[in-house]
């Protein structure tokens, strides 16, 4: 089997290639470093450092799955630039498409979406993928808009397609020296190791649902082989479990044995105030459901940003 996987030398895209080998498929990697790094990949795999718009459909031919991983993938970035977030992610995943259709229309394509699509999940509800689209930002408008042309180049030009909505992936490799809020907690983990404030935008109460990376990864690979029965189909990628901001911050300081402070700022435009996903479908369908708890992956990611430092 041979992919190409788009942002593979990235946080997420890296453990996807990393499943990848270990089925012994043939990988090849799309990345223009932006936030990705040379050091994520295997020394065999092959790496072209382009990015995406750059692409032509000579160069997605031959393979049998593309999987597109490649975005800006900061919430907040998108709102301070929109011009830029609209380029990466919803120009390029068109231009993406657009090569595959004339270079390679049947290779079944794995997009990665979000679960921010869904935006603020009322109290009481867990979000499934019948929630209906309520973006807040131009990043999750974007996702959106590549999630409805996955719909359309499918009904048009009968192209195959799988949709994962991950949902706040955290873990090993995620960018520990960015201050991008997509990466919060590696930047969190980084600042209670420095004994420094960890900043919390608005009351803290905010909840998320919280994704180790290698299970996340793992249901890309689960998209493939059951890609008879995914095909056409939309996943959320979540736990279960909403925890606050105020609670993961706690519990870093306590595994990190941190003398770190919460400091409080001002509330940021387009923040979603609570998710927390059902993965029922992604387990009905892929047999997939997340094995790593929330501190038992944060001490991973502790281990590993430790090392780094």
């Amino acid at each position: 089997m041979r992919v190409l996987v788009t942002g593979g030398a990235g946080f997420i895209g890296s453990h996807v290639v990393e499943k990848l080998l270990e089925k012994e498929a043939e990988v090849e990697v799309i990345d223009d470093l932006s936030a990705g790094r040379k050091n994520n990949l295997p020394s065999n795999v092959k790496l072209n450092v382009k990015a995406v718009h750059d692409l032509s459909p000579q160069e997605v031919k031959g393979y049998d799955v593309i999987v597109h991983c490649a975005a800006q993938v900061s919430t907040f970035y998108s709102v301070d630039y929109p011009e830029e977030d609209f380029k990466r992610n919803a120009l390029s995943t068109f231009h993406l498409f657009e090569c595959c259709r004339k270079g390679n229309d049947n290779a079944l394509i794995i997009y990665t979406s979000s679960r921010s699509v869904h935006g603020h999940i009322p109290e009481g509800k867990i979000a499934d993928e019948s929630f209906p689209f309520n973006p807040s930002t131009f990043y999750n408008t974007h996702k959106i808009y590549g999630e409805l042309l996955c719909k359309i180049y499918s009904e048009l030009y009968g192209m195959r397609f799988v949709i994962l909505r991950p949902s706040n992936v955290y873990g090993p490799r995620q960018p520990y020296w960015m201050s991008g809020w997509y990466n919060f907690i590696a930047y969190w983990i980084k600042l209670a190791l420095e004994n420094k404030p960890i900043p919390i935008y608005g009351t803290g109460e905010q909840i998320r649902d919280y994704t180790y990376v290698e299970d996340t990864a793992r249901a890309y690979i689960l998209a493939i082989e059951k890609k008879e029965k995914a095909i056409g189909n939309a996943f959320l990628l979540p736990t279960g479990r909403g925890v606050t901001l105020n609670q993961l911050a706690d519990l870093i300081i306590k595994l990190t044995g941190s003398k770190s402070i919460k400091q409080y700022l001002p509330p940021r435009k387009g923040d979603i105030m609570r998710f927390v996903g059902s993965y029922k479908k992604a387990k009905e369908i892929l047999n997939w459901e997340p094995k790593v708890s929330l501190e038992e992956g944060l001490k991973r990611e502790i281990d590993w940003i430790k090392k780094e430092l």
